[in-house]
């Protein structure tokens, strides 16, 4: 009588080597994932405050001769927020009085794994800033932790 050894399914070593592989592959690529999910929220951010900005410029030349205060601009940013964001978008004035120098940032929610904020200036300076809030900077093209777009 002529038994064959017959051969079903996989062996161990070609189980384990299928598992090291494909944990290489994941090794590589979430890091890779990860940065490409965070510059496209950067990217929805910073259009988000740019089209801020072009509505500022809109309000001042409506108003004319009347001054644009804090509360236009909060009105603006509530109007065009995303609520579907993955940042918090705000906005302060200098001077309470008048608001023709101001400055716009987003800020990465808490429940977010983000880990950098954008800051626009009101005369168009785009900043990427390595640091999850910048409502205290002034002037990001002094902060070391900010490169401009």
């Amino acid at each position: 009588m002529s038994y064959k050894f017959l051969s079903n399914g996989f062996t161990l070593i070609e189980l384990m080597i299928v598992i090291a592989v494909i944990g290489v592959l994941s090794a590589i690529a979430l890091p890779s994932y990860r940065n490409y999910i965070e510059k496209a929220n950067l990217a929805d951010a910073s259009t988000t405050l740019t089209n801020i900005s072009l509505k500022v410029a809109e309000r001042k030349l409506q108003l004319f001769n009347a001054s644009f205060v804090q509360r236009d601009l909060s009105t603006i940013i509530a109007q065009q927020v995303n609520t579907d964001s993955k940042y918090t978008i705000g906005g302060e004035c200098q001077s309470a009085t008048d608001c023709s120098i101001y400055r716009l940032y987003a800020e990465p929610k808490s429940n977010s794994n983000l880990k950098k904020s954008v800051w626009l200036g009101n005369a168009g300076n785009l900043y990427i800033c390595d640091t999850r809030s910048v409502s205290n900077i002034t002037d990001a093209s002094s902060n070391a932790n900010c490169t401009k777009q």
